[in-house]
């Protein structure tokens, strides 16, 4: 399940993903992020991920979305409660163009700070 929750800033958008996702809801991700970037030439991302499964066509519209605005996302931080998330995104991050960082649920504080940074 997907919600978007208010950002604190108009060029970051904050998604909390939760038990299921799939490629509707990184669609709606999508469209997101196309909205927010009629106002800006770059965007933050702020995923929180409380998933236990994704669908085949999640994963493959999530490189997708990642292709299509490679030059576009500034940061991405992911927040999660689960340590193994912490290694999927520094093994992520080597393959990407633009920056992104885990934080864990209790450090919301820093993941904010990084992003404005």
């Amino acid at each position: 399940m997907l919600n978007q929750i208010k950002s604190l800033n108009p060029n970051t958008l904050v998604y909390e993903l939760d038990e299921f996702v799939t490629k509707d809801e990184i669609i709606m991700i999508d469209e997101g992020i196309q909205s927010t970037l009629s106002n800006f030439d770059e965007i933050n991302l702020m995923i929180c991920i409380n998933i236990k499964r994704e669908s085949l066509g999640a994963l493959i519209k999530e490189f997708q979305v990642g292709l299509k605005y490679w030059n576009k996302i500034n940061k991405i931080a992911y927040v999660a409660d689960k340590k193994h998330w912490q290694t999927l995104v520094e093994i992520d991050n080597l393959f990407t163009k633009f920056k992104e960082k885990y934080f864990d649920v209790d450090d919301m504080d820093n993941a904010w700070k990084w992003l404005n940074k």
